[in-house]
């Protein structure tokens, strides 16, 4: 589709000839690990350092731009989106809990963790009852399982406080344990179906390539382009559509390694020509080494306790998760961190799974 030719600075104040808009750069340093953690460190960031001067407020999107996108996008997601529970229950408690699975994992991981949390504890209120020990059974090894006591208590917050319901204002989703922008609007759009944006690591890969030119928006991109971006395309009214439709396609097709070949976007991609040049994304950063690590070893401890038919001796329990005589204090170490997280508790030598 080729769309029809402007004077130069109609579609936007900085414009190249594939619509799509240059942004300033904005090194933004650690790759963001989950939805809430590119927000939480841009805040960190703004927050550590000196305030830059004021910049100019973000180039508007061509109105032809902004439809072009939304057909394409619409009509792929439409083809090969994802289709998930959580999309389409209009369930604010599922939306929640899909959205809490999904931080710092692979959504092909998500399904199995969200169907056996919602077997479990298929109501906010089942799962304002569940113990530490059920909660971080039912996790199993989904990983990063302090995400378990998240969703049970902010289930217990919304039973004290909220009438049993999660709420629908941003402000009171975003107190809630576990709750950031992305999981606030998560529960806005698929379970109340308000227009909320939500935005991931892919929606800021996808808009910050597409748009920007970035290769790696995740180091080049500022948040607050990604954010005006993200919200002028919003379709109104469409937001169960649109959200699912730019996390997928940043998911499988503007992937780290985007597959351009078969991207419906490559003709009006802002990066392409530099990716058709042989540049490449740099890795914003080495995925840490898991092997011996601290969070190695609490796996190890928490699969002990797990499945455990009762309390366990420390001595047995560090034995059994492998470690030497020379391991041993630091495992016991990190026994007690978890007893400190109410993930486990540790009293006159034996321990076992959550609070006794």
């Amino acid at each position: 589709m080729r769309l029809p030719q402007r004077r130069a600075g109609t579609l936007s104040r900085r414009c190249h000839r594939n619509y799509g808009t240059a942004v300033g750069s904005e090194a933004s340093g650690k790759a963001p690990a989950t939805p809430e953690g590119y927000a939480a460190r841009m805040t960190a960031r703004s927050a550590s350092s000196p305030a830059p001067p004021a910049q100019p407020e973000p180039p508007t999107l061509a109105v032809e731009l902004v439809g072009v996108l939304r057909a394409r996008l619409l009509g792929w997601y439409e083809q090969a989106g994802q289709d998930f529970p959580w999309r389409t229950g209009a369930n604010p408690y599922f939306a929640l809990v899909a959205a809490v699975c999904a931080q710092q994992t692979q959504m092909s991981r998500v399904l199995p963790t969200f169907e056996r949390w919602v077997a479990a504890f298929p109501t906010l209120a089942a799962a304002a009852e569940a113990s530490n020990a059920d909660a971080l059974r039912t996790w199993e090894r989904a990983g990063y399982p302090r995400r378990a006591l998240a969703i049970r208590d902010a289930a217990r917050i919304c039973v004290a406080q909220h009438g049993g319901a999660l709420p629908r204002e941003a402000a009171a989703l975003l107190a809630l344990p576990g709750v950031g922008p992305f999981t606030a609007a998560i529960v806005r759009c698929f379970g109340y179906g308000e227009d909320a944006v939500a935005i991931d690591t892919n929606v800021v890969r996808l808009l910050g390539r597409l748009i920007g030119g970035a290769l790696q928006p995740a180091r080049e991109s500022s948040a607050r382009d990604i954010e005006r971006w993200a919200h002028e395309l919003l379709p109104p009214g469409d937001a169960a559509r649109w959200n699912p439709a730019v996390m997928d396609f940043g998911g499988l097709v503007c992937a780290a390694r985007p597959r351009c070949d078969g991207c419906v976007l490559a003709d009006i991609c802002a990066a392409r020509p530099r990716f058709a040049a042989g540049e490449l994304a740099t890795p914003v950063r080495a995925q840490a080494r898991f092997s011996g690590s601290d969070r190695e070893w609490r796996g190890r401890l928490l699969l002990q306790l797990r499945t455990a038919a009762g309390p366990m001796r420390v001595g047995a329990l560090v034995e059994a998760a492998g470690a030497s005589d020379a391991e041993a204090p630091r495992v016991r170490a990190l026994l007690r961190a978890l007893c400190a997280e109410g993930m486990a508790w540790s009293r006159g030598g034996w321990c076992g799974l959550g609070e006794r």
